[in-house]
């Protein structure tokens, strides 16, 4: 039977937001294989551009999902 992790975002404060310009810039000259960007617009709805083909970037998000995962294994 598989493990199943709970995940437990931190919470950085109510409304707290990352400078969205400061992150992309940060990552313009990174030397990137492939790449993805997701964000959720102000009405809520979802943004997503990609580098790379339906199949590579999902392989992608799913590698993310996997990284975050084990962030929480580390508490």
């Amino acid at each position: 039977m598989a493990e199943i992790l709970r995940l437990v975002p931190e919470t950085v404060g109510e409304d707290y937001r990352f400078a969205t310009n400061e992150i992309l810039e940060a990552a313009k000259d990174a030397p990137f294989r492939t790449i993805a960007v997701i964000g959720q617009m102000e009405d809520k709805s979802l943004w997503v551009s990609s580098a790379a083909n339906a199949g590579e970037t999902l392989i992608l998000l799913e590698k993310a999902k996997q990284h975050l995962l084990s962030l929480t294994d580390a508490d």
